[in-house]
């Protein structure tokens, strides 16, 4: 059976690194849905034995891909921000340097604006990454309008606030960033594969996977806040209060509009204690050829997917995810990937025809009980419906 192979590549000076590399790490997107986007990162060792060194240099731009047995499709892409040296005794023939990788939006973490105009209400982001060259990051139009006016403040956290207020992803896709608002998230479902338990030609095998509910998934609180330069809206939620009291969720966000429905949606789409997110782990070895070419795929452009698991004496379970977060661990043995997925519950939008993001999940849908209506019109007791089905518990 096939497995994943790498390459590395200089882009600064055309230089083809696949030879020396002896291993590498990469971690891309965020810990949670609620969680800010701090920046790709990538490390990258190789032999420095032989004069290795002198085809990187801090500030290049490297480019890691990976081939399933297709293509390679580009995954991370990134600058060098420091190297390494491991230098040996003797003729150090083995000793080695590693190259630490930054992507676009540690970039915007050292970018800082003074006194900056930004005059878009829904292409700020845009108008951040023609500003700083080295931030590229392209965009969607933003869903709801922004604030516009005057920032002394830093593109990363700037850009943030865009994020938490528009309630989009910053998707991985060829190396690159885009960021998409949750009006554009119905193309950006995988068909070609699944993952579960067992491989076949449609589907990877996952080696072994976490369900994580509660606090611990930092997905169900108490009271938590978005921070950003616009008007202040605090909204609570009582469901289950008798355990875990009143929550409240206080948006001051980037938005100059639709502020209060912001933290009305969020109030009210992290409040269930047993949703769960998934982090699970795979491995290249063992797998379905068709599959593994798949999998290079989904891993360079970041795609909602079905997962299948069945919990010990319960039925199995089958729901849409997002890979909220990707770690690769790659040597010249294998590939190990670990997953932290985000259930689609947390970003349907009300969307009523649409088979996955839509209110009514798809068809058929069998409800329990009559669907009560409250005064923002989604009290909701189905058990029974999928787990893309806003309607459903």
């Amino acid at each position: 059976m096939a497995k994943l192979t790498w390459k590395a590549y200089n882009i600064t000076n055309a230089t083809d690194l696949t030879q020396y590399v002896q291993s590498l790490n990469l971690s891309l997107g965020r810990p949670t849905a609620l969680s800010p986007y701090s920046g790709n990162n990538a490390a990258v060792t190789m032999f420095s034995y032989g004069g290795t060194e002198s085809l990187v240099s801090v500030g290049d731009e490297l480019l890691l891909s990976v081939n399933g047995g297709l293509l390679y499709e580009d995954v991370f892409q990134g600058r060098i921000t420091s190297r390494n040296f491991n230098d040996l005794p003797g003729t150090g023939l083995n000793s080695t340097m590693t190259v630490m990788i930054n992507d676009a939006m540690l970039q915007a973490g050292q970018s800082n604006m003074q006194n900056q105009s930004l005059v878009s209400a829904t292409n700020q982001i845009t108008e951040i990454d023609v500003l700083f060259p080295l931030i590229v990051i392209a965009q969607d139009a933003n869903d709801v309008d922004i604030s516009v006016g005057t920032f002394t403040t830093n593109a990363n956290q700037r850009i943030n606030e865009i994020i938490a207020g528009d309630r989009g992803i910053l998707f991985s896709a060829g190396g690159l960033s885009y960021y998409h608002p949750p009006s554009t998230f119905g193309p950006y479902i995988t068909t070609a594969l699944t993952i579960g338990p067992t491989t076949s030609a449609t589907q990877i095998a996952y080696q072994n996977l976490t369900r994580v509910e509660a606090a611990s998934n930092s997905l169900f609180y108490n009271q938590a806040t978005v921070t950003g330069s616009a008007s202040t809206v605090t909204k609570t939620n009582t469901d289950n209060a008798y355990y875990f009291g009143v929550r409240t969720f206080t948006a001051t966000t980037a938005q100059s509009e639709l502020v209060s429905e912001t933290a009305e949606w969020y109030a009210n789409t992290f409040t269930e204690p047993e949703t769960a997110m998934l982090n699970m782990s795979i491995v290249d070895y063992g797998q379905n050829d068709t599959a593994l070419a798949q999998l290079a795929i989904f891993m360079a452009y970041d795609q909602f997917v079905e997962v299948t698991y069945k919990p010990p004496g319960q039925t199995e379970v089958i729901g849409y995810f997002f890979p909220e977060q990707m770690t690769v661990n790659a040597t010249t043995s294998g590939t190990t990937i670990d997953f932290a997925m985000t259930p689609i519950t947390y970003y349907a939008n009300f969307i009523l025809d649409d088979d996955v993001f839509g209110v009514l999940g798809g068809s058929p849908v069998h409800y329990d009980s009559a669907i009560d209506y409250d005064d923002i019109g989604y009290t909701y007791n189905d058990s029974t419906a999928a787990q893309g089905n806003r309607l459903g518990v």
